[in-house]
């Protein structure tokens, strides 16, 4: 099956969104990096028709507001070995993949290792031929101190997964990975909003995710005789129905507790 350029875009916006809600950029990043990172924004801008925040935006919403790393708010690593079917494994995935993003955002090098090793055995399990190789392993340890090069090289590596999975077929495992990094990025986002002092800008932050999310529903819609998938809307369902109700990057204090209630609901039926 032929997939086309726009469609293999679409499948990278979770996980590329969850980079974005929690990266930062550096200005004095080498040019290559620069060029490839923007390239990357550009598809996710061209697919989604509306503006994101860039990593360095991002980064300073963070320091506005005063966040630092919450330890215990990400996927732990020791379940892994709860993920035996291919749906657990797939949305676990991009769980995981959300949780490596977070914990190079903040240069946690012992977790970037961590999340790196459960992505890799998830990786394997599936038998996905591509993106985690024993090349990026390597590539991870040599740029641990140099945080724009390692968020670029995961980046790739959940790319050329995603390329892979969409290209020999397995649109619906995709999906999953897809759907699990967008939770885990919104779950992140929630909490971090919860405890900041002033969390207006990642307020704004989640009110943006509503149009990736809506996409992504467009996506699944198609797929919804493959129980996997179907199931995975279902639960989608009562984040959506909040996500109807934000008009712009205006969201209310009820509709906030409504988001993080069900996307912590979410994320623990998964996880």
């Amino acid at each position: 099956m032929k997939i086309n350029t726009n469609t293999l875009k679409v499948l990278s916006i979770a996980f590329l969104s969850a980079m974005m809600m929690v990266s930062c950029g550096n200005k004095q990043a080498k040019q290559a990096e620069e060029l490839e990172t923007e390239t990357k924004e550009q598809a996710f801008e061209e697919v989604t028709n509306y503006p994101i925040p860039t990593s360095f935006e991002v980064i300073q919403m963070i320091n506005k507001a005063g966040a630092s790393f919450i330890i215990g708010i990400c996927n732990p690593v020791d379940n892994v070995g709860k993920y035996i079917t291919e749906k657990d494994m797939a949305i676990n995935l991009g769980i995981y993949g959300a949780d490596l993003a977070y914990s190079t955002t903040y240069q946690m090098k012992q977790e970037t290792l961590n999340y790196l090793k459960v992505s890799k055995d998830l990786v394997e399990k599936l038998n996905i031929s591509a993106g985690f190789t024993p090349e990026l392993a390597k590539k991870v340890e040599e740029n641990l101190e140099n945080k724009d090069s390692l968020i670029l090289t995961i980046t790739n590596s959940f790319y050329e997964t995603y390329r892979y999975l969409v290209e020999n077929e397995k649109e619906s495992l995709s999906l999953l990975v897809v759907a699990g990094s967008w939770i885990e990025g919104v779950y992140i986002t929630t909490q971090i909003a919860y405890t900041s002092r002033d969390n207006t800008e990642f307020i704004k932050i989640l009110a943006n995710q509503k149009a990736p999310l809506m996409k992504l529903m467009e996506l699944m819609e198609p797929r919804k005789d493959v129980p996997e998938v179907k199931e995975l809307m279902d639960k989608l369902a009562p984040v959506q129905e909040v996500y109807n109700q934000i008009e712009g990057e205006n969201i209310t204090n009820e509709q906030f507790e409504k988001l993080m209630e069900v996307i912590t609901s979410v994320r623990e039926s998964l996880v």
